[in-house]
């Protein structure tokens, strides 16, 4: 919508547009003076017309609600409230679906008890991902996140597409998150040092501070996954 440059009458002073304001936003002079850490009375008094709101005080207010049109506040120029930003866009829903083999939290144990006794992907429950998401990948799998150690980029029960890394490949990975194996886990961790070659060993790190790190050694390592994409997440 664009703002109206017919101006609110002279008669209309500042204390009148601020309480449009604050009628407009639906908040309280108690909520309003909280959030910008001021005393309420102070507000009061500048309603009332017993004073008259500084040029910092109307800046703290435009800051911290940028939805005020300060055409308004300043000038008088409505509307009282800018329109909101657009910040989702629908997707088409007839995107061709594919079915990706998923390793669910649940089917940890089994995976990694499998995986170096001849195990196939076909053994695997499936998960549908839109095309566009599995880009063409081959070897990829959906593996489902246990836990919060990678938060907040990846929370519990997240689910995430990897694409499985070469043995030979592996000593060349740093920099991005990955489910590694490694004697009886399956984790996915990030990977920032990388010292296959020199050490024989990596060191996964959690994005979460509270996580930790662990180093994982050349020998007990089993498979290599790297992340490429977030296929579903829950919202927190």
């Amino acid at each position: 919508m664009e703002k109206s440059a017919v101006k609110i009458e002279d008669a209309v002073s500042i204390q009148e547009r601020l309480k449009q304001v604050f009628d407009a936003l639906g908040l309280t002079i108690y909520q309003i003076a909280k959030e910008l850490g001021e005393n309420p009375s102070k507000f009061y008094n500048i309603l009332n017309g017993r004073a008259k709101p500084s040029y910092d005080t109307i800046m703290s207010l435009l800051a911290c609600y940028p939805q005020i049109n300060a055409d308004f506040l300043l000038r008088g120029l409505s509307p009282v409230l800018n329109d909101p930003e657009t910040n989702a866009v629908l997707l088409p829903t007839d995107e061709e679906l594919i079915d990706v083999p998923f390793v669910p939290i649940k089917f940890y144990a089994s995976f990694v008890e499998t995986y170096t006794d001849g195990f196939g992907l076909k053994e695997l429950e499936s998960y549908r991902v839109r095309s566009s998401v599995a880009k063409g990948h081959k070897s990829a799998v959906v593996i489902e996140i246990a836990g919060n150690s990678m938060s907040p980029q990846l929370v519990h029960g997240a689910k995430i597409l990897a694409v499985q890394v070469d043995q030979g490949d592996w000593e060349y990975q740093s920099g991005g998150v990955y489910a590694v194996m490694y004697r009886d886990y399956f984790v996915v961790k990030r990977i920032k040092d990388n010292e296959l070659i020199t050490r024989k060993y990596l060191t996964l790190h959690s994005d979460n501070p509270n996580g930790g790190s662990v180093t994982v050694a050349l020998q007990d390592i089993r498979g290599l996954w790297k992340v490429v994409g977030i296929v579903e997440a829950p919202v927190e």
